[in-house]
C-alpha cells in the first residue's frame, strides 16, 4: 500500500446535507466519506468512485481517475458544490413506441 496519499491537483468541493461545503484533496479522504458518510450508498457512479478511490490509495496513477469518479458520484447525488441542488442528471427513461 502507498502511504503517501497524493493530493489531487484541483480539490473537489461538495455540499453536505447541512448546507455546508466540504473540500476533498485526496482519494483517501474521499473513500472514507463515500463509505462512512455518503447519504445514498448505491448507484453506478457511487460504486465506480469507491472502486477508483481504493485503487488510487494503492497506486498514484489512479488519482486523477478517482477524482473524476468522485465528482461524477457527487454530481449524481446532487452534492457537487457550485451546482444547484437537484441538478443531477435524471435517470434515463425509455420511450415506448
Amino acid at each position: 500500500m502507498n502511504d503517501s496519499h497524493p493530493t489531487w491537483p484541483d480539490p473537489v468541493e461538495i455540499r453536505l446535507q447541512s448546507g455546508l461545503n466540504r473540500t476533498f484533496r485526496e482519494a483517501f479522504d474521499a473513500l472514507y466519506f463515500l463509505e462512512e458518510e455518503w447519504p445514498t450508498r448505491h448507484g453506478a457512479a457511487y460504486d465506480r468512485a469507491r472502486r477508483w478511490c481504493r485503487l488510487a490509495i494503492e497506486t498514484d496513477q489512479a488519482a486523477e481517475v478517482a477524482r473524476k469518479a468522485f465528482i461524477a458520484a457527487a454530481r449524481q447525488a446532487g452534492m457537487l458544490a457550485g451546482e444547484p441542488p437537484g441538478s443531477a442528471d435524471p435517470a434515463p427513461t425509455r420511450s415506448v413506441a
